[in-house]
């Protein structure tokens, strides 16, 4: 049962409590990702490396931007690593809301939502960024020289690996949709079509001028979402949250 003896105020304080500690945890590692940015830089390298025509580097073209895209590494970097923290505060903030199975199925959902992004954002660096690069980078030639901004890069980088992060959630987010009864039965079936063309849409916005990188990506986004329908089906088998919920009233 939820927590009936939280007050307004009581809600108020808990979240700014909450509040103070992510920041303090989010600045903390800021701090440190910073102060380590060389050595995460050489790792988010590592791909373009492998891609580039010898005797080509890395360059920056305005003044400000080395220093502009070290701080937005060590930001993207201090969000990755502590973002276990800012979902276990988050789930103590709601737990107090929540009923004992709902609690139940949202601790599972912190648990493999956590995973399931980290396994995502290996994923897009060690199989999508190589694949993409080459690919791109292979444009080069005598007459068309190859000289990738650092910032540009970068962000691209990490953009990437954080979309499949999210991309990696797909089947997870659809699967505890349908057991807490946020969808009819069958909806992601039903609608494999309208998924599909939006997946397309996804992969012609990561990879905007190449058709045969956007197909290679489509199918290993098509996969996922059938593993998702795959586990919606099965989370269709067991109790619905909202039946659930109606047997407690």
């Amino acid at each position: 049962m939820p927590d009936q003896s939280f007050t307004i105020k009581d809600h108020l304080d808990e979240l700014r409590r909450r509040l103070i500690i992510c920041v303090s945890w989010f600045a903390g590692a800021f701090v440190i990702c910073y102060a380590v940015s060389d050595y995460i830089v050489s790792i988010l390298f590592f791909p373009v490396k492998e891609a580039m025509p010898q005797d080509t580097t890395m360059v920056f073209t305005a003044l400000t931007e080395g220093f502009m895209a070290y701080l937005k590494v060590a930001f993207w970097s201090a969000l990755v690593i502590t973002s276990p923290v800012l979902l276990y505060n988050l789930w103590k903030f709601l737990l107090p809301a929540l009923y004992d199975h709902e609690k139940a199925v949202f601790r599972k959902m912190l648990f493999w939502g956590t995973g399931l992004f980290v396994a995502g954002g290996i994923f897009g660096y060690w199989m999508i960024m190589p694949v993409v690069l080459s690919i791109t980078m292979g444009f080069a030639s005598e007459q068309l020289q190859a000289l990738p901004r650092l910032q540009n890069y970068l962000l691209f980088t990490l953009k990437a690996m954080f979309t499949f992060g999210l991309i990696f959630e797909i089947p997870f987010l659809m699967a505890g949709a349908t057991r807490l009864g946020l969808v009819p039965r069958g909806y992601f079936r039903k609608n494999r079509k309208m998924a599909y063309l939006a997946l397309y849409l996804l992969a012609v916005f990561l990879v905007p001028s190449d058709i045969f990188s956007q197909l290679l990506l489509l199918m290993p986004l098509i996969a996922i979402y059938e593993i998702g329908v795959l586990l919606g089906g099965r989370a269709e088998e067991g109790p619905r949250a909202d039946e659930s919920s109606q047997g407690h009233q």
